[in-house]
Parts: C-alpha cells; structure tokens; sequence
C-alpha cells in the first residue's frame, strides 16, 4: 500500500496535467504555514485529510482511523480538468485480506470537459448525484461523525446485484451544468445526467444493462437548496436474470455558513421483481456559532421485506464539532438507536471522539 501511495503521490508531483476540478472554485487562500507553501509551488493541487479518533459502543471500544485520503486535482488544458482520490482505510475488502483489514481504494479517477458552465462532461469513476450528502458533502464537511444510512444505503448500495457499500461511486458519463446565474454568485438551477454501469466501483459491469440518473437541483434563494433525483437501474442476479430496480431521493437543505443549517432527506429503493422495498428519512439541525456547530438528528431507516432487520431502527444523534483552526476539526456525536418489538434487539448506544486533520 506505500509502494502505490508513493507511485501517486510522485506522479502528482512529476505531472503537470492533473489539476484543481471545481466548477464554481474560489481563488486559492495564501499559504499559510510551510507546507501549504511547498504544495503551492506543485504544478497541480494536493489535499487530503485523516479523519481519525475513539468509537464506543454497547459491546466494544475502539480507537478508529476511519478514513484515510488523498487527492490530486489538476488540468488537462484550460477547460479540461482531471480528479484522483484514493482511500487507505476504508477501501473494499476482498478475500486476500482474511485479516479483515482493508484494501487500498480508488475513489475517484475522471476528467471534467466544461465547455460552458451550463454544459460540461464528465467521465470516469465519480460520486453520482444521489442526494445532498454523496453528491455535495464530503466526509470532511460533513455536520456529523457519520453519514445517515438514507446515504450508506441507498445511494451507496446496490440492493440486488451487491450488497457491498460502493461509496456512491460509478463508472460512466455524466453531463451536468448550472443555469441562470443569479446577483447573489449562485445558480438557480444546476442539472445532472448519468449513463453507469450500475457496478462496484473498479469493476466491469456484468450485464448489457446500464443506469440511468437524473438530478436536478433548484436554488431560490443563496443559502437554499431544493434536490430531486431518479435512479433507473436493471440489474443480474446470481442466476443471471435481469431484475429492474429504481431508486429516488429528494430533500432540502438551508446552510447559512453564519448561522442555521438545517437538512431534510427522503429516499426510496424499490424492486417488484427483486423482492426490494426499503424506505429512509432524516432531518438534521445544527447553528453555526462561530467554531462551534452544535447539531441534532433523527434519522430512520425500513426495509419492508426484512422486518426483522437490524436496520429497520430509528436513531436520534447529538453532537458538536469545533473548528480548532482551518485545517483541524474535532467531533463529537451521541447516537441513540431504537428497534421495535419486530426486530426483537435491545436500543443501542454509541459515542464518537473524532479528529479531521486536512492539507
């Protein structure tokens, strides 16, 4: 794993074709310590960040690396703009590692052709644009330690041809853009369209069939958005019979970044003929004050068709972050999870103590 951490991280440096892809970027801030001053001076951007810390649980307590990135941005030509991110510790486990340690992960690997700000291509390996937390958060902006399972599990997860986490990541084209520019420096309408394999990550697709995604996200107002988007997939199975499958997800989210934040998601996976009917919601509330940003959620998850699994619940989280300084945040969130008579467990109790430490 450092061998082919070494090999991308010298390719970054030895490559001037890679680049920053970001289709409304600010101007970089000026370096401010030596480090930031080094990776400046690189021909193209280098970030990453550890997200590290201590997990306790009914049954266990644990020191955590949970994830572990690096990304490299960089351009091909001035409209033509190229992403890399891989994972160290969260990545697929495969059956070389009976150990149950992880394998290195390839994240993102695609190219962004922004012909004009209202229509771009992209292809490669990407984040589809399935609600508001894979498509426009990132674990290291997230509110909260961990992401709701309306992400993990639906835009995340493949309910019929896997049942692996797939990180919201595919194979494919996508053409995106954003419209109607307003005075505010926002967009008042951004689209996404999306031909994928509907696979794992890094993997060939195993059928003739392919995904189709549609997203679309309306903002009224500077600091709110409004997302809907449609995922029609058919899929596989073991026995090699082509079972459909669609997924949707829409919510709205206000982010004053001086103030209330407040998110709304609900989702839907559903399959008549792969025997798939699962449901999800949260609703999520935090204030900016200042380097604090205390927050609450409810989160729910039903699976229709499994009622005595684990993951039909209902969860309630507190939790705080601080901003020590720009590139160091520390976490810590309470969960608390309820399971009805059904399921036949006992509520559940978690605390996490996280720090993320970016460049």
């Amino acid at each position: 794993m450092k061998k082919t951490l070494a090999f991308f991280l010298g390719l970054a440096i030895a490559t001037p074709m890679f680049a920053s892809e970001v289709a409304n970027a600010e101007p970089a801030a000026a370096p401010q310590n030596k480090v930031e001053e080094i990776l400046a001076k690189l021909p193209v951007k280098v970030s990453g960040y550890l997200q590290t810390g201590w997990n306790w649980t009914d049954n266990a307590s644990s020191f955590q690396a949970k994830r572990l990135r690096l990304m490299v941005d960089g351009k091909v030509s001035n409209n033509i703009s190229f992403r890399l991110q891989v994972e160290a510790f969260n990545g697929v486990q495969t059956g070389k590692q009976t150990s149950g340690q992880k394998d290195l992960q390839v994240m993102d690997a695609f190219a962004t052709w922004k012909i004009k700000p209202a229509f771009q291509l992209r292809a490669g390996q990407f984040y589809t644009p399935m609600g508001f937390e894979n498509y426009d958060i990132s674990p290291a902006t997230l509110e909260t330690v961990d992401f709701s399972n309306i992400c993990y599990r639906m835009a995340c997860r493949n309910a019929i041809g896997y049942d692996y986490v797939d990180y919201g990541r595919d194979l494919g084209v996508m053409v995106l853009g954003d419209v109607l520019p307003q005075e505010g420096g926002y967009n008042l309408l951004t689209y996404n369209v999306v031909l994928s394999n509907g696979s794992l990550p890094c993997k060939d697709d195993n059928n003739k069939s392919k995904d189709l995604i549609g997203a679309i996200t309306v903002r009224p107002i500077k600091h709110l958005m409004i997302k809907g988007a449609y995922n029609w997939g058919e899929y596989a199975n073991a026995a090699g019979a082509y079972l459909p499958m669609n997924r949707f997800i829409a919510g709205a989210w206000y982010n004053n970044p001086t103030g209330l934040d407040v998110r709304a998601e609900y989702g839907m996976i559903k399959s008549d003929k792969g025997n798939v009917d699962e449901s999800s919601a949260y609703v999520l509330a935090g204030w900016h004050a200042g380097k604090w940003l205390p927050v609450v959620r409810w989160d729910m998850y039903k699976d229709s068709k499994n009622t005595t699994s684990k993951n039909n619940y209902n969860r309630v989280l507190a939790g705080v972050s601080y901003e020590v300084c720009k590139n160091f945040k520390l976490q810590a969130n309470y969960n608390r999870t309820f399971y009805n008579e059904e399921v036949g467990a006992d509520d559940a109790n978690q605390i996490q103590v996280m720090g993320i430490f970016k460049f």
